[in-house]
């Protein structure tokens, strides 16, 4: 394990801090910082370095300026091998809170200011999945490759120029069906001519056979010479483990960041509602906690102490989630909670449904409407049901 030096990007002048506007942590902020800190921890396989992004496999975002009340659950949060994410004026905090926690701490300056926390068990737990999945032996003779992973989803955030500038070098194209049938006609992106489609089936059944598809199409290409391809990756590249099966032997790669669409989506059905759930932080965190090496009581140990801090939650991967442990997370809670679930978020089957937490029955019936499909839950405090009552 490598934690290398800070880089710093360029600062500008800041404006005063009465007219900063706080920071929106469902926008495309801590993402774009992730990138410029995602090399700074490395692990070793097959004698390659592979990034640790601190966005990878779920995070706690919160704002810096909100950190007093939400020390707590911040330290608990590292403890719990969760990755936090500082956004905001934060230097000597975040500092000492990572010599609390023991974790790797990696900044950004001006004008993102995004302190990301690091817990060393976190680091340990991605090493093993990345050489799980690194297991085959890299091809030999394989020419180079240059590999653009770019984020789409229905909304691009700012960064439709570096998506087309990435695109346009592209002498093929890799991405899931699902990417290429409902993502990129939503986002108004264009395979540029001349480029070669390559689909790779999206399994909601298995995970990691879509990654590895990934690679498969990827590996293909570059055995066949091609040395401009552009992967296509729902939401965010580093988000969620798609790119700890992409081999880096004689492959170079480059990432244009996006926001993860259960992001982009707890943002955007949220936005009208008052209080804002996400205002001061979010966790984003897999509903599945097989699948990143997490047991079942892991998971409800850790959605129970963000729930309990008041921190509004994304749990992803709800297809076939520990539907128990979710539901009795929300049980648990000191205070009563909306439950919202968004199905096939952004396609024409899109839905929606929710559910205030008085009612145990109503919550497990709604969060399991949406097993089977791709599908999201958003839970958040709501004492007196007024926001369930306006998402209805």
């Amino acid at each position: 394990m490598t934690d290398t030096p800070t880089r710093r990007t360029v600062a500008t002048e800041s404006r005063p801090a009465t007219t900063r506007r706080p920071p929106d942590l469902t926008g495309i902020t801590v993402f774009r910082a992730a990138v410029e800190v995602r090399d700074r921890i490395t692990v070793t396989a097959h004698g390659q370095p592979y990034p640790v992004s601190p966005v990878s496999a779920g995070f706690v975002a919160l704002r810096a300026d909100r950190l007093t009340p939400g020390h707590r659950t911040a330290a608990d949060a590292l403890r719990l091998a969760r990755p936090v994410a500082l956004v905001g004026p934060a230097a000597g905090p975040a500092a000492a809170l990572a010599r609390a926690t023991d974790s790797h701490l990696s900044s950004t300056d001006a004008p993102q200011e995004v302190h990301f926390l690091t817990p060393r068990r976190f680091v340990a737990d991605r090493a093993a999945a990345i050489r799980r999945r690194q297991t085959g032996r890299p091809e030999a003779g394989l020419p180079p490759q240059r590999v653009a992973a770019l984020g789409v989803g229905p909304r691009l955030y700012g960064t439709g120029e570096e998506l087309r500038a990435a695109l346009s070098r592209a002498r093929a194209v890799v991405a899931t069906d699902w990417t290429f049938d409902t993502t990129l006609p939503a986002a108004g992106l264009r395979l540029p001519a001349g480029a070669t489609r390559h689909v790779v089936p999206y399994d909601i059944t298995d995970y990691d056979r879509t990654i590895r598809g990934a690679d498969a199409a990827l590996t293909a290409l570059q055995r066949a010479g091609v040395d401009e391809v552009a992967l296509l990756v729902e939401g965010n590249p580093d988000t969620l483990d798609v790119l700890d099966g992409v081999g880096l032997t004689r492959r170079t790669l480059e990432l244009v960041p996006g926001v993860p669409v259960a992001v982009a989506a707890a943002g955007a059905v949220t936005a009208h509602l008052r209080p804002y759930p996400f205002e001061s932080g979010l966790a984003y965190l897999s509903g599945l906690p097989g699948r990143h090496g997490q047991s079942k009581r892991q998971f409800l140990a850790e959605l129970s102490c963000y729930l309990a801090g008041g921190l509004a939650c994304v749990l992803v991967e709800m297809t076939f989630s520990d539907l128990a442990s979710a539901v009795e997370a929300i049980r648990r809670a000191p205070v009563t909670k909306t439950v919202v679930v968004l199905a096939d978020y952004a396609s024409p089957s899109a839905r929606i449904r929710v559910a205030h937490a008085r009612s145990p029955e109503d919550v497990r019936a709604v969060i399991a409407s949406g097993r089977g499909v791709l599908s999201t839950v958003l839970v958040f405090d709501d004492p007196a049901g007024d926001l369930a009552k306006a998402l209805r």
